[in-house]
């Protein structure tokens, strides 16, 4: 019998690659690095470009020059509602927090959704997050008052200002957007500004969200 080396033989009398027969559906072979390998689901630090398996609600993307990388895409939100009861901000002469005790969005990721309206992204990437908000509001001087609302981060304001002329009992939304560079431990809060001579703000419902830009 003729002896055959094993790289020349063609496509019909070659077997399948060691551990075949037992590998699970979908796993692929991972070389060890050694000389051998096992049968296995492919992991994020398996392809070009990525050392570590991130964190939860990561996605792999590509740097276009041939490597994949992690992005994160943390979201989260806080709300208020009471036609009955609203949130009163005593006389807000200068930007005062909007705070009403705010039920959290339930599905966040690295974001905590704190019943202090705030929102606190928990990540460890550095990203821009989308903010948004919407409050319906009045205020109870009995004239017309300017009434100002802006997005804060970390206790300073950052953009998203938003402007209404109400009088009592004349509820009116008011909405805003921004784009913030956010890092661990950073945080997201409502302020407003009543811009005459006295009246309180009632809030009657709100809403607080975050989300990561280019989601």
């Amino acid at each position: 019998m003729a002896t055959v080396q094993h790289s020349a033989l063609t496509d019909p009398n070659l077997h399948e690659p060691k551990g075949a027969s037992s590998a699970a559906t979908n796993n692929i072979y991972v070389a060890n690095g050694s000389g051998s390998g096992t049968w296995k689901k492919l992991s994020p630090p398996q392809l070009s470009g990525i050392t570590t398996n991130g964190q939860a609600g990561d996605t792999i993307t590509v740097d276009g020059a041939g490597n994949f990388v992690l992005t994160g895409t943390p979201h989260g939100q806080v709300h208020f509602y009471n036609l009955g009861t609203p949130y009163t901000l005593t006389y807000p002469s200068t930007f005062t927090k909007v705070a009403p005790t705010t039920t959290a969005g339930g599905v966040p990721s690295n974001f905590t959704e704190a019943t202090t309206a705030r929102l606190t992204y928990t990540g460890t990437d550095t990203v821009p997050i989308s903010i948004t908000y919407s409050l319906s509001v009045d205020q109870t001087s009995g004239s017309n008052r300017d009434l100002i609302a802006a997005i804060y981060k970390n206790g300073v304001v950052d953009n998203g200002y938003s402007l209404i002329t109400t009088t009592s009992s004349q509820i009116h939304n008011m909405v805003g957007t921004t784009v913030i560079s956010m890092a661990t431990n950073d945080y997201i809060e409502l302020y407003m500004l009543n811009n005459g001579a006295n009246g309180n703000v009632r809030v009657y419902a709100m809403q607080l969200n975050a989300i990561f830009a280019g989601a």
